[in-house]
């Protein structure tokens, strides 16, 4: 079983990470991205989001008063954190195609909403940046792109995993 779960991986992230740099997925998923954030941000954070508009600052900047935040986040890499996400849950066994098409749209779905919280507290992460600042935007970094997938993996497919890990309790002798 180990080694199907390997091959399965493997295959699907092979063809997935295909897919995504053959596409404009990451261009596409960046503007996603932006486009919701720039309809919440100022209520969330007070900061208005403007991008691909000629700005020296860059070309996504975070606007408050007369003050402008260049946003350094490369979004359409981030994006590729779904490739790992979706080909863990393809791998997953004793998922059926409907279960796992299902799995793997709320999981892109889910990381989607973790990525627009993300670049929503970036503003407060890289406004007058200090120690405390730049550790939550180191964290906030390694969650969006290394833990998350693994995390929502598992609360996903937590279900067909249990058994697997035999991770429900015996009942006493």
């Amino acid at each position: 079983m180990k080694w199907r779960f390997a091959l399965k991986f493997l295959l699907a992230f092979t063809v997935l990470l295909t897919l995504w740099s053959w596409t404009q997925f990451a261009h596409f998923y960046r503007n996603a991205v932006l486009v919701a954030v720039q309809q919440v941000s100022p209520l969330v954070n007070g900061w208005w989001l403007q991008f691909d508009t000629p700005n020296p600052v860059g070309d996504v900047v975070f606007r408050f008063g007369n003050r402008e935040l260049a946003m350094l986040l490369d979004l359409p890499v981030l994006s590729m954190g779904l490739v790992p996400l979706v080909s863990l849950i393809v791998a997953t066994p004793g998922l059926r195609v409907r279960q796992t098409a299902l799995r793997g749209l709320i999981g892109a779905l889910l990381y989607f909403l973790l990525d627009v919280m993300v670049v929503l507290a970036y503003p407060f992460i890289m406004d007058q940046p200090n120690v405390f600042k730049d550790t939550m935007g180191v964290f906030a970094g390694l969650v969006a792109f290394v833990v998350a997938p693994l995390g929502l993996w598992f609360i996903l497919t937590y279900s067909a995993l249990r058994p697997l890990w035999q991770l429900t309790l015996k009942p006493p002798r």
